[in-house]
């Protein structure tokens, strides 16, 4: 009798170690913002979706890689010279194969402005 609760214990516990196993391996720590990155965005904003989509887009073209925007998870921005502001975020995008995958990108651009160029800085996987 006494084996047999010690199996059924040993059971439970590596039942357990495997739920915190799976829990561990699906929560992923969320990239933080540099230094210098003071202000949060509202990542759900209409502005801060275009600036995604924008991310998302220049890569695609330059890379000539079927992706799409999804969404943006966070996004940090710094001032910087002449009122622009630098954009880091989290973004999801689905490949050419339907595949999603989650990058962070840098973005510079004056918000609002007609006459200058936006421009994307870095582009790259988290995982």
């Amino acid at each position: 009798m006494k084996k047999q609760s010690c199996s059924t214990a040993a059971a439970v516990l590596v039942a357990a170690l495997l739920v915190a196993a799976a829990t561990v391996a699906v929560v992923q720590a969320a990239p933080s913002p540099p230094a210098g990155y003071t202000t949060q965005e509202d990542a759900s904003s209409d502005f801060i979706r275009q600036v995604g989509k924008f991310a998302v887009n220049v890569y695609k073209i330059a890379y000539m890689i079927p992706m799409s925007y999804v969404t943006t998870y966070q996004c940090w921005s710094a001032p910087a010279g002449g009122g622009a502001n630098y954009y880091w975020m989290v973004l999801a995008a689905t490949n050419g194969t339907g595949g999603s995958g989650q990058y962070v990108s840098t973005v510079w651009g004056i918000p609002g402005s007609e006459s200058k160029t936006w421009k994307l800085l870095s582009f790259n996987a988290t995982k």
